[in-house]
């Protein structure tokens, strides 16, 4: 047991004085390890990136009015109501017994956020029937090809726009998104009686949201750069006039030719909201390749092709990047949704498109936390059905500072908190563990909080409260500029707070 309290100093962590101008100020903000940012070094700890869990299927896309065409889904908590988006649509030419229908937008909702029900909105006649789901039909004689609603929470906002959309549609040969209001969340009116804004492809789910860090409305939507799908962004005071901000960098690692991004997903993460996060579909058309007939579906896959070719070789995943300020972007060096071991169901274009966003729902097992809930599309171009897949993680379980067996040492960057203890969100093994040194900005232990004072943490919790010999007041660091040395073994931590 020796190696548990071990605290040799490594000449790795030998550091430079720090002026405070590089101190960074968290306040009483949730850190995640979902990127660099507030790490200044590591020795036997890396970042690891955790892929969602498979669950159950949360809806399937069945009624006339729907079909293999269903998604571009958008999902958030409204109270005590989960509210949950789609386009609702059957493709033509993809599979010789599913005659096409237009495409309209299909509402759910949960008590939470597991089981989902259609309800009868009595809004929109289909085929002759207003008992279904349809909560937007069409715009002036123009289906709307995506519909992303969210609750406005800027606060000038009036009653009756309390949620917001954009949305894709045609009008007089004209392309743009459209903006839209409603008072409930189910009747929707237009904003005004033409686009809001045009510059872009915007073929995909385009999203849009009130930005409290932006003091502005922010869209994302799809362009295409020298033919690859890429993503920009937009600005607005108003939700109606909207200014171009141009392209979202991601350095080296954006979309190419042979991987492209068809939608993006982004939105501040509900417990970190100056960390944004995203979801983007890659999509990669393989080409008519030995492995292609191999894959889900034969038949309905050269029925496809048929149709069209990229239908049949296409094949898309997700990926997950981030940013902190909405314009630059980094892309986990991972898949964060494979299509999956299936024999049906999935491995095809259309596949694997996470909902936006993630919602937080209680666990299915026993007495289990809290987690994040996800949704992902399948059975797309599959027959005359479609399905929602519900997916879940851990709460800030996106990624984790991991150390394996042999005892690793991250130490962040200096900065300065609010609050009057540090709450740590970890996991560990039966024999691993976490300790954590406070330190000067230039590395000297802070006494007190020194390594020899740490106590040891182990278990699996979302909320521990760090303790040095039992006392846990870290009152007396509030507004100075310090370093915090975590070591570990066997260990995974997610996320870190100071807190009142």
């Amino acid at each position: 047991m020796q190696r548990l309290i071990s605290t040799t100093v490594i000449t790795l962590f030998l550091l430079p004085n720090i002026q405070a101008a590089d101190t960074i100020d968290i306040g009483s903000r949730r850190e995640l390890f979902i990127d660099d940012y507030m790490i200044d070094s590591m020795k036997n700890v890396e970042l690891k990136f955790h892929e969602p869990v498979r669950r159950e299927i949360a809806i399937q896309w069945d009624k006339p009015w729907e079909g293999s065409g269903c998604g571009y889904t958008t999902v958030f908590q409204d109270g005590d109501k989960y509210r949950m988006y789609y386009k609702s649509w059957q493709h033509s030419g993809q599979s010789k017994n599913c005659p096409f229908h237009r495409l309209v937008i299909g509402y759910a909702e949960s008590d939470d956020g597991i089981k989902w029900r259609r309800p009868s909105l009595g809004l929109f006649d289909f085929n002759g029937s207003k008992e279904n789901n349809i909560t937007l039909n069409e715009i002036d004689g123009s289906e709307c090809h995506d519909f992303s609603p969210f609750i406005d929470k800027n606060p000038q906002a009036t009653a009756d726009a309390k949620y917001k959309a954009i949305g894709l549609a045609y009008k007089h040969k004209i392309r743009g998104v459209w903006a839209f209001k409603s008072p409930d969340g189910v009747n929707w009116t237009l904003m005004k009686d033409k686009p809001v804004y045009s510059k872009g492809a915007f073929d995909t789910q385009n999203i849009a949201y009130w930005s409290e860090k932006d003091g502005k409305y922010v869209l994302y939507y799809r362009v295409f750069v020298k033919g690859v799908r890429h993503i920009e962004r937009a600005f607005s005071d108003d939700f109606i006039n909207w200014r171009r901000d141009g392209l979202i960098d991601f350095g080296d690692g954006g979309p190419t030719m042979e991987e492209q991004f068809y939608v993006n997903q982004i939105k501040p993460y509900y417990r970190a909201p100056h960390i944004l996060i995203g979801f983007p579909a890659r999509y990669v058309d393989r080409g008519m390749t030995a492995s292609t007939y191999k894959l889900p579906e034969p038949e309905l896959r050269k029925q496809r092709v048929a149709a069209n070719r990229r239908y049949g070789t296409a094949v898309t995943d997700t990926v997950l990047i981030t940013s902190r300020d909405g314009k630059n972007f980094k892309r986990c060096n991972d898949v964060f949704m494979r299509p999956g071991l299936r024999t049906k169901y999935n491995w095809s274009y259309g596949d694997n498109y996470v909902a936006w966003h993630v919602v937080e729902t209680d666990s299915t097992e026993d007495d289990s936390p809290r987690e994040l809930s996800l949704y992902s599309a399948e059975a797309y171009f599959t027959g005359s059905f479609g399905r929602l897949r519900r997916f879940t993680m851990r709460i800030d379980g996106f990624a984790s500072a991991h150390a394996k067996h042999d005892q690793g040492e991250l130490i962040t960057k200096p900065f300065t908190f609010d609050g009057e203890r540090l709450s740590l969100n970890f996991a560990t093994s039966a024999a691993g563990y976490v300790k954590i040194e406070l330190q000067s900005p230039d590395g000297k232990p802070i006494p007190g909080f020194r390594l020899d004072d740490a106590d040891i943490l182990y278990g699996d919790t979302l909320d521990r409260t760090v303790s040095w010999k039992g006392k846990n007041d870290v009152g007396s660091l509030k507004g100075k500029p310090i370093r915090m040395r975590f070591v570990m073994s066997e260990a995974d931590v997610y996320s870190w707070k100071f807190e009142e």
